[in-house]
């Protein structure tokens, strides 16, 4: 158990729509799952209830990288290799107000996901390991574990950027945006 990250890459058209109605965060987050939504918006098991919107994908959208429980150690030593890139996890914006997890999904515009993707491309993995030397782990989750600095721990956090970086530069390749979903 632990504090998970997934994140979505999604078009600017669905994160507008999304924050002009916060319950379609559910049919993104959990798109099979009807009832978050009916649940959301007052119709828990009526036989009255609305039609559920969906909401439109692009053949693009939705790609998914999941962080696991290594999203917070990969964002501190990415500040360290590039402090004035969109930091991914502390500079996205509450996608709304709903709980879906720990807290609102998070957002960024596929702008912000274009800088993201252009600072990740300048980074390389022994800078990435190296920077595990000289984070600043405080107050990151699983601090004492990334303080450690192991060999496999390197190995998972190598594994762990090149799906962010490929994930960054699929959403800049195809001007998207992403949704983060911490659960």
């Amino acid at each position: 158990m632990g504090i998970s990250c997934v994140a979505y890459a999604v078009s600017d058209g669905n994160i507008r729509r999304v924050l002009a109605d916060p319950p379609l965060v559910w049919r993104l987050v959990e798109p099979e799952d009807d009832a978050l939504y009916l649940a959301e918006i007052g119709f828990d098991s009526c036989a009255h209830a609305p039609s559920v919107p969906s909401l439109v994908y692009t053949g693009h959208e939705r790609y998914l990288l999941d962080l696991d429980r290594l999203w917070d150690g990969l964002g501190a030593c990415l500040k360290t290799c590039a402090p004035r890139m969109p930091c991914f996890f502390d500079d996205a914006q509450p996608l709304g107000h709903i709980d879906v997890g720990y807290g609102p999904a998070l957002y960024h515009r596929s702008a912000a996901m274009a800088r993201i993707a252009e600072a990740c491309a300048g980074i390389s993995e022994d800078q990435l390991v190296a920077a595990m030397k000289t984070a600043d782990f405080d107050g990151v989750y699983l601090g004492d574990m990334w303080e450690t600095g192991s060999a496999e721990l390197a190995t998972c956090l190598k594994d762990c950027f090149a799906d962010f970086q490929a994930f960054a530069a699929f959403a800049a390749r195809h001007q998207l945006g992403a949704v983060i979903h911490m659960t």
